[in-house]
């Protein structure tokens, strides 16, 4: 903001502050700064006007607190260069007025700029008291009028920093408790009806979506990042305020509002992880990371962003393993009795019209006429039993075949 020179509220009364200094060796400096704490009034005037001209940003402070530290300020500075002991409430001062304008979201440069007119104001106030005859005195104690004022910036540049510092601490516990509340409260995560907690009324999602700075209907995306990749996705992510990031059970979850043509499918994490888009509303969300996990548990070597399309087929043979042993055994066991050039040959036209379902592009790919590639499906279809020009076969051709080509070298 650009306050107008606050007035000094009648109803507040000066501090009973005494400029009372001990014996000197330098009695006539200390008989300036005496004559000019008797004016302090028109200094602290003089710095309002120059701090008009200095802008706050939308940081809001009371024009009350604007006089009253100014007030504060001059005393301070005036008694330093006395040589004087401070008041209790002085010495604390650099550490409040930090503390109260990091809180009031001021702009360091800007609180900055504004405490080094300080300088400016004390000296043309020490110039009025000295008048013509001071002038060599003031020239010689010029360094000392500045060091007391650059010590003071000091002082409270320090303390604005450990207060911003602790500001963002509380900032990130509290996000954190919020995202907590998300994951925990919904059985997406813990897939627990019975220990996870109830699903978050509409009111709960509203509330986190507002202290989250995200829309509860909005769309999100989801990543999923196991415990060997989390430490390279949070130094990755630590500074983008977007993102919100939550660590559970030794996976970490990342998630953000989904915008258009940027989503991270256009421009995927540095690390590996599971993807899950297009999550419609902020409840949502923790079932889509228990998702983007299982992707990235299952994530094919050479893949990055682990999506639904380049990983349900090994989900689903790990799946049918699981729910029936051995029922890819028939399949396995025919290819390993192909030799290895052979085998390679089947399992790269399967992998590549499987994909693009074209024998045109399947030839293109493999460089070669569109009847050696019939020839090689044909050849497939003798050794597994299945024919994958019949999309029913094929699918279950390419579940068994996506979990015996990982350990199979590429031609």
């Amino acid at each position: 903001m650009n306050p107008d020179s606050p007035e000094r509220p009648g109803a507040v009364s000066p501090k009973a502050r005494v400029f009372n200094p001990p014996p000197s060796t330098e009695p006539e400096w200390t008989g300036l700064i005496g004559r000019l704490w008797k004016e302090r009034g028109l200094l602290v005037s003089d710095f309002l006007e120059r701090f008009a001209e200095i802008s706050y940003g939308q940081a809001l402070v009371p024009a009350e607190d604007i006089y009253r530290t100014a007030e504060d300020t001059m005393d301070l500075l005036l008694l330093r260069m006395a040589g004087m002991e401070l008041p209790p409430d002085l010495q604390a001062l650099p550490r409040e007025i930090a503390r109260r304008r990091a809180s009031q979201g001021v702009p360091l440069d800007a609180f900055l700029e504004a405490i080094r007119n300080d300088f400016r104001v004390l000296w043309k106030g020490l110039e009025r008291v000295a008048g013509d005859s001071g002038i060599a005195l003031l020239v010689a104690n010029m360094t000392r009028v500045l060091d007391t004022v650059e010590g003071y910036v000091s002082s409270i540049q320090q303390a604005y920093a450990e207060e911003e510092a602790r500001l963002t601490r509380n900032k990130q516990l509290y996000r954190q408790r919020i995202l907590s509340r998300l994951f925990n409260s919904n059985p997406g995560i813990n897939g627990d009806p019975g220990t996870a907690g109830e699903v978050q009324s509409v009111g709960d999602l509203q509330e986190m979506a507002a202290a989250l700075g995200v829309e509860a209907a909005g769309t999100f995306e989801v990543l999923g990042v196991t415990a060997g990749n989390i430490a390279h996705a949070q130094r990755q992510f630590e500074s983008e305020s977007r993102a919100f990031l939550y660590e559970h059970a030794g996976a970490l979850y990342i998630f953000r509002q989904q915008r258009k043509n940027r989503s991270w499918r256009e421009a995927g994490p540095e690390f590996p992880a599971g993807y899950v888009p297009d999550v419609k509303g902020l409840a949502s969300v923790p079932s889509a990371a228990r998702g983007a996990l299982v992707l990235a548990n299952n994530r094919s070597p050479g893949v990055g962003l682990a999506t639904v399309e380049n990983t349900w087929m090994g989900i689903a043979s790990a799946l049918l393993e699981q729910a029936l042993p051995g029922f890819s055994a028939r399949i396995t066991e025919a290819l390993d009795g192909c030799t290895s050039h052979e085998r390679q040959r089947l399992l790269q036209v399967a992998r590549i019209y499987g994909r693009t379902g074209s024998i045109k592009e399947t030839s293109e790919e493999l460089y070669c006429h569109r009847n050696t590639t019939v020839n090689r499906l044909h050849g497939l279809q003798q050794v597994i039993g299945l024919d994958l020009t019949v999309p029913a076969q094929a699918a279950l051709a390419l579940v068994v075949l996506s979990g015996y080509e990982d350990s199979v070298e590429e031609l």
